[in-house]
């Protein structure tokens, strides 16, 4: 389930502080997919059309498309973490610690 990390098999065996290190540079890789930013590309769309064109009259309709955008941002974020936890994994063992700080930037 990649909403759960503790239970994902890329971390089995970790410390908590290594867990971080390890979705840290999974974050990191993900950072650089271009389908992570889809979400605030649709929701600069939106906004941009909504001020302009009215396309929501309603404030209260606005807001929830907003939410819906931002639960789906959150999703789609996850995924992607989820998606490069075994090859951070893999680079975190090759690394060490110190090694996947310095990768990251921290």
């Amino acid at each position: 389930m990649p909403f759960s990390f503790s239970r994902h098999p890329a971390l089995a065996g970790l410390d908590r502080a290594s867990r971080r290190d390890v979705r840290r540079i999974a974050w990191h890789f993900a950072q650089r997919h271009w389908t992570l930013h889809a979400p605030a590309f649709v929701w600069i769309v939106f906004v941009l059309l909504h001020t302009r064109y009215h396309v929501m009259p309603e404030r209260r309709d606005y807001l929830l498309v907003t939410l819906v955008i931002f639960v789906l941002a959150v999703v789609n974020i996850r995924l992607h973490i989820a998606r490069y936890l075994r090859p951070a994994r893999a680079l975190f063992d090759a690394l060490g610690s110190a090694g996947a700080r310095a990768v990251v930037g921290r």
